[in-house]
């Protein structure tokens, strides 16, 4: 029974811990987004439209210093959606995204015009190139979530096809 109650302790310390190591990671990451926005007007900065992301077009505006890439602000539109993103760098690593997805009752130039009838906000939060906390509409995600991988797939994607194109 000593032994039960000792390894139950010892997993209630260790999930703590770890807990409390994520909440250390969560909070650097929000000052070094805070940072890059604070720093925005000095940064060097490139807008440009970027194929093969969204059928009604995506326009992305990339902020760079010569320490490399800090922030990638998408526009992006469908048929039956507007999304913004916000991809922040740390090197050429991505530490946090921040997606608004508007979803319409019916497609772009309708009559009558279309109506949001959703708004999915996600933010996903990373460290060392994997996602460690991922945040729908004001609920966070386990991480054995399916939706967690989704959305840490999601915003890896978006952010490979940003990058890859900062350069075309």
């Amino acid at each position: 029974m000593k032994f039960i109650t000792f390894s139950i302790l010892i997993l209630m310390i260790a999930a703590v811990s770890a807990f409390a190591q994520t909440e250390k990671q969560i909070a650097a990451i929000r000052a070094d987004v805070n940072l890059i926005n604070k720093s925005a007007s000095k940064y060097d900065k490139k807008t440009k439209l970027v194929e093969g992301i969204s059928l009604e077009g995506t326009e992305a505006t990339y902020l760079t210093s010569g320490r490399g890439l800090k922030k990638i602000t998408a526009k992006m539109y469908g048929e039956t959606f507007r999304a913004t993103a916000e991809l922040y760098y740390s090197g050429e690593e991505l530490i946090f995204a921040y997606q608004r997805l508007q979803r319409y009752d019916t497609q772009i130039g309708m009559k009558p015009p279309p109506k949001v009838v959703k708004i999915l906000e996600t933010r996903v939060y990373y460290s060392g190139a994997k996602a460690i906390r991922v945040i729908e509409d004001k609920k966070q995600l386990a991480t054995s979530h399916s939706e967690f991988s989704a959305a840490e797939s999601a915003m890896n994607d978006l952010s490979e096809k940003l990058k890859a194109a900062i350069d075309q």
